[in-house]
């Protein structure tokens, strides 16, 4: 059974530049604005998508740049959104493998997440998430 919020909060946002320590930046960041919302399990998960997905707009982004983060808590789950002034991508049949890096890619946001997507506007790539509080 999931946890509704009964009324939904208001989108938070948060501009951080993109350097090394916006990964853990935008943990610490996200954790403080949904933290009350999720049940203990799910604010790991939160921090484990946040880190994949702020470490791979430094990855592919562009250098000196900046990372939007936004956070919407919704009547059953959790909005969150990073976006970057990477070039984009468009998920593949092997996107939710691992890289040979040894990087986990999308799989852990596939895995973790209700539902995900990429969009580009204005020359910037979005990757969203939805996370259930429960």
């Amino acid at each position: 059974m999931m946890t509704a919020v009964e009324a939904p909060g208001e989108r938070s946002t948060r501009t951080l530049p993109a350097v090394a320590g916006a990964v853990a930046e935008a943990r610490r960041w996200t954790a403080s604005v949904a933290g009350a919302l999720l049940e203990e399990d799910q604010a790991a998960n939160l921090r484990l998508v946040i880190s994949e997905l702020v470490t791979n707009a430094l990855r592919h982004g562009e250098d000196g740049q900046r990372i939007d983060l936004a956070v919407t808590p919704k009547p059953e789950f959790l909005c969150v959104q990073v976006t970057d002034d990477g070039p984009g991508l468009a998920p593949r049949p092997r996107a939710l493998e691992t890289d040979d890096n040894g990087g986990f890619g999308l799989f852990f946001v596939e895995q973790l997440t209700r539902r995900w997507g990429v969009t580009r506007e204005n020359r910037r790539t979005r990757v969203w998430f939805e996370l259930d509080y429960r």
